[in-house]
């Protein structure tokens, strides 16, 4: 069998990898010419480590990336509504990873060259179309600057992992239009700097109206008693402002400075922070409507290509990971490549159709909402007006929802054949 990935973010190396260590070829195409390290910093939820574990990475990770503790859900004032452990801290078998988006996205990388050979990557080549029989499907590639046609590969079946804005997609859902804005756009950065709190966790703070998240992305320098802390502020934007995402885009800090000037905390000066950050990135929000199918005959689409979501408690590259691994266990399974497919997306699809319904409702930071709505601004505290149960109970509710709960996750078996 002869898979051909479109796309090396994290979901197209995930299943690149899984495929490679079930002795499956996989080649991988991408339409950057070099691939860099983009983004800043995302979080890995038990059941996408646990997956990354299975393929050999734990202690790469280790290296890299900082074991989460604690969410920690902050009002604007800064005053505590309820802290939630995570990974191994919370009863889980793994752990929860902080780390940078785009060292996990190399070490992924460095990995299946080294594993698969560094010809199984091939970059410069966009997507542009492919055909399909009873047999094969070749894929068409073009010059991501001229657009002039630079190959046709022949497989046995395509992955569209090519994102938001995936071509693959495009040929499948031709009339299907823009992605969905979600009315905010985030702002991003990172720095190093003296640890807040216990230096392992992640902070949620504020509401709807204006949010900050913050947490920890290098477990090199926690060993070496620092902090690489990595910030989002996420601010709400009319639709009529909408604009495309673009990850390099670069803005100032002065109106974000000027936006959260009180957000002064004894364990973390927001202005601060921002002001100190030497770049920032200006990224607004979109997704998708759910689609009730993603493979056709020979060609299926995976992560944000397939189920785009709201960035929510860190469901995007945790749904790409676990898409990827899915992908190969499906295809390990079936003597059928076309219906090693079906499978793929029997399972998953229902599940990540899920998560981005539930991450348009707010998901797990709903909590900031109902301590808002309940609270008086001024409140010491939180739980004399609302009780920590209450919001323990959505953050339950979102778990169980999204599928991993404590007992169903360490109770379930993972991707591995």
């Amino acid at each position: 069998m002869t898979i051909l990935i479109a796309g090396a973010g994290i979901g197209g190396l995930t299943a690149a990898l899984s495929l490679e260590r079930l002795g499956i070829e996989a080649t991988v195409f991408e339409s950057a010419r070099t691939i860099e390290p983009l983004g800043v910093g995302i979080n890995i939820l038990p059941h996408a480590a646990r997956e990354l574990l299975a393929l050999g990475l734990k202690d790469d990770l280790d290296r890299i990336a900082v074991r989460t503790r604690s969410m920690k859900y902050f009002t604007r004032r800064g005053k505590l509504a309820i802290s939630v452990p995570c990974g191994e801290y919370a009863g889980y078998l793994w752990p929860q990873y902080s780390v940078h988006r785009g060292e996990l996205q190399l070490l992924l990388l460095d990995t299946f060259r080294r594993r698969a050979g560094a010809h199984r990557v091939v970059a410069g080549h966009q997507l542009a179309g492919f055909r399909q029989d009873s047999d094969s499907i070749t894929a068409s590639f073009i010059d991501p600057s001229s657009k002039q046609p630079v190959a046709e590969v022949t497989g046995d079946l395509l992955i569209g992992a090519d994102g938001l804005h995936s071509a693959t997609r495009k040929v499948l859902y031709p009339g299907e239009g823009a992605a969905v804005y979600a009315g905010m756009v985030c702002f991003r950065g990172a720095l190093k700097a003296a640890p807040f709190l216990d230096g392992e966790s992640m902070v949620i703070c504020g509401d709807n109206r204006l949010r900050l998240v913050s947490y920890p992305i290098s477990g090199v320098l926690q060993r070496n008693g620092g902090s690489h802390i990595n910030w989002i502020a996420v601010v709400p934007f009319d639709t009529d402002k909408r604009q495309e995402e673009d990850w390099g885009k670069l803005t100032e800090p002065d109106n974000l400075v000027e936006l959260y000037r009180d957000w002064r905390f004894d364990w973390l000066d927001v202005p601060g922070i921002i002001s100190a950050t030497e770049q920032i990135f200006e990224f607004p929000i979109y997704d998708r409507d759910p689609l009730q199918q993603w493979t056709f005959d020979r060609v299926t689409l995976l992560g944000d290509a397939a189920h785009p979501l709201i960035p929510v408690s860190s469901s995007g590259a945790v749904h790409a990971i676990i898409d990827g691994r899915a992908l190969a266990y499906a295809l390990a399974r079936q003597r059928d490549p076309v219906a090693g497919l079906k499978a793929f997306e029997a399972d998953r699809l229902p599940k990540a159709n899920r998560v981005v319904l539930a991450s348009r409702e707010n998901g797990p930071d709903e909590v900031l909402e109902i301590v808002r709505n309940e609270c008086p601004d001024d409140a010491e505290n939180i739980h004399d007006h609302v009780s920590e149960a209450s919001l323990q109970s959505v953050i339950d509710a979102f778990k169980a929802r999204s599928g991993f709960a404590v007992d169903t996750l360490n109770n379930s078996p993972s991707y591995a054949p």
